[in-house]
């Protein structure tokens, strides 16, 4: 190696441990010295001692569970109509408006009807029938409908007793509850909560309004009914004003059964449709039942045959003593979609069993029949060589009159007929004696004698032969022709 090599290889280290200084004193970690060195002992003991190792981090210890929240209490279910129905009432017992509404279910009362459904129950005039609270109302496919029997006893004056006497008048109403159960019918619970036509003629609680005492109407509102029917003789009672809002067709035809049943012929009409079913149709149906003292069934008297949006079919059960019959009716919706009305009558079934209840040889039981001119007619029978009217024909001539009375233009024709029993002379005036009693009996309920034509035909148009085959006598024909018949075509 040259001297001028030399230098540069000198340098080149020099360089280098410039810049390794450099690097170090800007860069490096400084380390202070200890102040003063220590004794080799300690230094030896300090090698031999091991250093410990930091502890391993602890697990944290697991916190307390927390409580989970409380379940909601389970909604007690029903295995049967009684025992739901059972605990509706025992809502409305501890006057549990709230547990009522609950049980039944939010969807179950209409907006429209709640306000009405809580102020009576709030009410504690009113409270549960004390001998039958309940009764199962009507049976339809998918359901059934109860009804809840309240009442409330309201002071007035008994009939014919002094000023100062007072006696318990009670008033009475309903709550519909309709039920539903699941397929195997083991849970049952509320479809609907509804109410009777005359609810707030009854009760005086009407939708959005205060109530008013029960039977005090409101100006140009016929006054509330009473809860009795029409006794013999007496004039019908008013009708009551229709308030319920979105009324079904159960609570129609529960309301027209009644109607009929009371002789209450303005409600009846007023729940039909007047294009399909004619007064006299209503009137014949109502003879009908009056004729045979029928009431409606206790138990389940409206079945309902067929339920569709727009159309439905109920039988309404009626019973007198042991007999039981029915009667039909079909019903439909209004052209506007909105009110349920009454389209059709059918009542063969309930003519058929007072036509088997006539009597050998007495006064035949069988009111309405098929006219020949088309419609129906009322028939009164009569007693052997009598013209005097029965209490029951009365009775029946006392609806038509009230139908005459409502158009002075209308006219019914009374045909006079006899058996063959007697000349044929005597039996026309016999005939003609029988429809004069009935003319008498109508103008005495204050039909105008202009709206009567009178007929007489002896016993020339028998229903039924009066001798039999071999020319013996029939006695229970020759009652079919003791007769008169008002032709009901108003």
């Amino acid at each position: 190696m040259n001297k001028q090599q030399a230098i540069v290889f000198f340098g080149i280290i020099l360089a280098g441990l410039g810049i390794s200084l450099f690097t170090l004193n800007r860069f490096g970690k400084k380390v202070e010295a200890d102040p003063a060195p220590q004794p080799l002992a300690s230094v030896d003991a300090a090698k031999s001692t091991p250093t410990p190792e930091p502890p391993a981090p602890q697990p944290a210890p697991p916190k307390a569970p927390e409580p989970a929240p409380a379940p909601a209490p389970a909604m007690k279910t029903y295995d049967s109509p009684n025992a739901l129905m059972g605990a509706l009432m025992e809502k409305i017992r501890n006057r549990d408006i709230a547990g009522f509404i609950e049980l039944a279910g939010p969807e179950a009362i209409s907006p429209a009807i709640r306000p009405q459904v809580e102020s009576l129950l709030k009410d504690p005039a009113w409270s549960p029938n004390a001998e039958k609270p309940v009764s199962e109302l009507a049976k339809a496919p998918d359901s059934v409908r109860w009804a809840i029997h309240l009442e409330r006893a309201a002071s007035a004056a008994a009939p014919g007793a002094p000023a100062n006497s007072q006696a318990q008048a009670v008033t009475s109403t309903d709550l519909y509850a309709d039920l539903g159960s699941s397929l195997d019918k083991k849970v049952w619970e509320v479809k609907k909560i509804a109410l009777p036509f005359d609810f707030a003629a009854k009760t005086g609680i009407a939708p959005g309004a205060a109530p008013m005492p029960p039977g005090e109407a409101k100006p140009g509102q016929p006054a509330a009914p009473g809860t009795a029917p029409t006794a013999p003789g007496q004039a019908p009672m008013p009708t009551p004003q229709m308030t319920v809002d979105g009324t079904d067709a159960l609570t129609l035809a529960h309301a027209f059964s009644q109607a009929v049943v009371e002789r209450n012929f303005d409600l009846a009409r007023q729940l039909t449709d007047r294009e399909r079913v004619t007064d006299e149709r209503v009137a014949a149906l109502m003879i009908a039942v009056e004729e045979g003292a029928f009431r409606l069934r206790e138990d389940k008297p409206l079945v309902v045959t067929l339920a569709r949006n727009d159309l439905t079919w109920v039988l309404t059960r009626v019973e007198s003593g042991s007999a039981a019959s029915e009667f039909a009716l079909e019903m439909g919706k209004a052209a506007d979609g909105a009110d349920w009305k009454i389209h059709g009558l059918t009542f063969s079934k309930l003519i058929a069993a007072l036509a088997d209840d006539a009597g050998a040889g007495g006064v035949a039981y069988a009111p309405i029949v098929a006219d020949p001119k088309g419609g129906d007619s009322l028939v009164l029978y009569f007693e052997f060589d009598e013209e005097g009217l029965s209490a029951r024909s009365s009775r029946q001539l006392r609806i038509v009159s009230e139908i005459l009375g409502r158009d002075a233009s209308r006219r019914i024709e009374i045909n006079g007929h006899a058996d063959a029993m007697g000349t044929d002379d005597y039996n026309e005036n016999l005939s003609n004696r029988r429809s004069a009693s009935i003319r008498q009996k109508l103008i005495e309920f204050g039909v105008s004698p202009n709206q009567i034509v009178t007929k007489a035909f002896g016993e020339s148009a028998p229903r039924r032969p009066n001798f039999n085959p071999d020319g013996t006598d029939n006695p229970d024909n020759r009652s079919q022709n003791r007769r008169a018949e008002v032709y009901l075509d108003f």
